[in-house]
């Protein structure tokens, strides 16, 4: 029996090799296909090039030709018509009439001959002489050379990074501020904000724009002081200027906060006590400040970042391969060639964040020291993160971009944590070392890191989710200070497609998994009964407390209303909890395209998220998307690079490598999240599986901003490599994708 028992385990494995290399073998034919097809291509479009850059060659060589005949035959023809106009001139003169009437013999020849009028013909024109084409030797043009090699990246609308302007998140609301350059960035776009007022005319600035609240920092000295550094002797109390300006805010109504940033509480007391209400990023710091100034009119503000400027838009250029440190404690071992990794190694694994050590620690191998010039280590550059030390005058615009120019940010001792999370917001991995770590550890360490590509883009992604923008942590301040406080939430509604009953039940897993989860769900069905399909929706959608709306019909009239919510089972429905599930059982065939043209005029979100039930979406996916929106003006955003898996063979494909975070003409279908009216307005092309290609034609056609975000939290499932999945793909292995891609 044994050995029945393993040659039938024997044939199954080499049933199962048998079928692998089977897809395997299918998917090499089809991968070689594309490549002779990507060769032919390839090839016409290098003729095409050769003929393009042929006319261009003669068109320059007719622009020669004017040019030559503007100068030169129109110039003669010209000067030889002035030359007849002059000698006509002289010919027709009296005087040269009247020295041939004196050899006359009729003396009354002269008096009519003095009396008679001159008659001259205008002067000539050069706008008159049409030029003609002369001989101009033709230069040959250079013929161009076949790429095979597919397209990676679409051709950019815009590339590189460039501060933004608006639109604010609170409009209606001014705010006279006094605050650093780094904080300037940080509230631009929260909302209307003065900065450029000084001790010598604070009253006309109150006058002019009558602020609705001051909103002053513990500005400290150095290259990133606000205002043009006029505040700074207010603030150390050494003139009573700001003190008059709280004053002066109190009789109008004018709320005032002061906001301790960073530095010694003892110093900023002084300044802040005239403030209605007092700001700190920490709570052990407000239990400080409410000591110190003895009222509880203490709130706080942690440190934040401001997603239209820190955000993973690239600078021009790209990244490099340099690395940076962050902190005034030195690396004195970075100059020389690291040892080789002893046990102190293992203390900190490759790209976490760890605990700083304590300020002013050093690390083993020197005494402490400030961060000196550039050094080298295996011919990698090592330099200081400008813009850090008071003595240097870099601007913050050139900060921001050396953020996006790393190729690893080292934080050592005493980094700033505000400035940690500023690069990491810009999708730059940090290294942060713990304490006691040796230099040549830390090293080995970095160049690990960036030797793993695929893992460091990862952590760099990570890193970015896991800060915090500083528009929803203004929201409590206003409350306590007593402002209005109006912005638009962004509420999302998913729009789907289901043919059949599994990928009913696939989409509602999907939905149901998100972080971020939308304020409604619109299904258009078709192959499924309406019974089941409110069946299913209750038993996966009801934790939620959903409001549930099935129909059947083409028409989408009728049907069962049914409400899930039961008042008594708890409090009411939190914000970013799905409250509106519409499903429509369609009774006709419908293509995709159709299909989900009908779910969006029955969407009601502000924006509206494409959901493909056949892929699978991680639980940061939408919650990724949306916060693209508060980094860019794009009316649309998706995914150009994404994984895509092939289950018959196994293979798991990234296409188009490297098109992320830029505006690009196109992103995939299944990963689209728009605004619904600009959506509304283009619609869904009634087509089976290429109607994404046919909204991206129409979003070039008016000129509609489409971002391409990050590659993660997606994958698409498809049978086989058809259509434009394997353009521009790069074939990773085979493997399931979920633990690369859904982070």
């Amino acid at each position: 029996m044994s050995e029945t028992s393993d040659l039938e385990s024997v044939k199954r494995a080499l049933a199962q090799a048998v079928e692998e290399a089977a897809g395997a073998a299918e998917l090499a034919r089809l991968l070689t296909d594309y490549q002779r097809r990507l060769d032919e291509a390839a090839r016409s479009e290098a003729e095409a090039l050769t003929r393009m850059r042929e006319a261009e060659v003669r068109a320059r060589t007719a622009e020669r030709q004017n040019t030559q005949l503007a100068k030169h035959l129109a110039e003669q023809r010209y000067q030889t018509e002035v030359a007849n106009w002059k000698l006509a001139s002289v010919q027709d003169s009296r005087w040269l009439k009247l020295g041939d009437a004196l050899h006359t013999k009729n003396p009354g020849t002269v008096a009519k001959t003095l009396k008679e009028p001159v008659k001259k013909r205008p002067a000539p024109k050069r706008s008159d002489f049409k030029p003609e084409l002369p001989e101009v030797s033709e230069a040959p043009a250079t013929a161009a050379v076949p790429d095979p090699n597919a397209p990676r990246v679409s051709a950019p609308m815009a590339e590189g990074f460039e501060v933004p302007k608006g639109p604010l998140a609170r409009p209606y609301l001014t705010v006279a501020a006094i605050v650093d350059r780094q904080t300037e960035a940080l509230l631009r776009y929260e909302w209307r904000q003065v900065t450029n007022f000084g001790p010598e005319n604070w009253a006309a600035m109150l006058d002019q724009h009558q602020p609705h609240l001051l909103f002053v920092e513990s500005v400290r000295p150095g290259p990133r002081q606000g205002n043009g550094g006029r505040w700074l002797e207010a603030l150390a109390g050494e003139s009573r200027a700001l003190r008059d300006l709280v004053e002066a805010c109190r009789k109008r109504g004018v709320k005032t906060v002061f906001w301790h940033s960073g530095g010694p509480i003892s110093r900023a007391v002084p300044a802040a006590e005239h403030f209605e209400y007092v700001l700190t990023t920490t709570e052990a710091r407000a239990r400080e400040w409410k000591a110190a100034l003895r009222h509880d009119r203490v709130g706080i503000l942690p440190l934040a970042v401001q997603p239209r400027v820190h955000n993973p838009i690239p600078a021009v250029g790209g990244r490099t391969s340099e690395v940076f440190t962050l902190g005034a404690v030195a690396l004195p071992a970075l100059a020389r060639p690291a040892e080789a990794p002893d046990a102190d190694a293992a203390q900190v694994p490759a790209g976490a964040a760890q605990a700083p050590a304590g300020a002013g620690a050093a690390p083993a191998g020197g005494p402490p020291q400030p961060q000196g010039a550039e050094s080298f280590h295996g011919g990698r550059v090592w330099q200081p993160l400008p813009g850090q030390d008071d003595d240097d005058k870099t601007s913050y615009d050139d900060v921001l971009t050396a953020y996006r120019r790393a190729g690893l940010v080292v934080a050592v001792a005493d980094a700033d944590a505000r400035v940690i999370s500023e690069i990491a917001a810009c999708a730059t991995p940090v290294l942060r070392l713990a304490a006691g770590v040796k230099p040549e550890v830390t090293v080995a360490q970095a160049e690990a890191l960036l030797a793993d590509a695929g893992g460091l883009d990862r952590e760099a992604h990570l890193g970015w989710r896991r800060t915090v923008p500083v528009t929803p942590l203004l929201d409590p301040v206003f409350d306590v200070v007593g402002l209005p406080n109006v912005r638009n939430s962004g509420t999302v509604s998913v729009i789907a497609a289901v043919y059949g009953e599994a990928e009913l039940e696939h989409l509602l897993d999907q939905v149901a998994r998100q972080a971020h989860v939308p304020g409604q769900l619109v299904i258009v069905a078709e192959g499924v009964d309406a019974g089941l399909v409110e069946k299913s929706a209750r038993q996966i959608l009801t934790p939620l407390k959903t409001a549930v709306s099935v129909a059947s019909g083409a028409g989408g009239a009728g049907g069962v209303t049914g409400d899930t919510a039961n008042p008594a089972d708890g409090p009411a429905l939190p914000q970013g909890v799905l409250q509106d599930l519409v499903i429509r059982v369609a009774d006709v065939p419908m293509t995709r395209g159709a299909a989900l043209d009908r779910a969006l005029r029955l969407a009601e979100g502000d924006y509206v998220a494409v959901v493909d039930p056949r892929d699978v979406y991680g639980q940061h996916y939408l919650s990724d998307l949306v916060r693209y929106f508060g980094s860019t003006d794009a009316e649309i955003v998706g995914k150009a690079s994404f994984y895509a898996h092939l289950p018959e063979s196994g293979a798991t494909l990234l296409r188009q490598p490297g098109a992320e975070h830029r505006f690009l003409p196109e992103v995939g279908g299944g990963t689209l999240l728009g605004r619904r009216q600009v959506l509304a307005d283009l619609g869904f092309a009634d087509v089976s599986d290429e109607w994404d290609e046919v909204l991206m034609r129409q979003c070039r056609a008016d000129g509609v901003r489409v971002y391409s975000g990050d590659r993660y939290s997606y994958v698409c499932v498809r049978e086989s490599a058809v259509g434009r999945l394997l353009g521009s793909a790069r074939l990773q292995g085979y493997f399931p994708p979920e633990p690369v891609a859904l982070i």
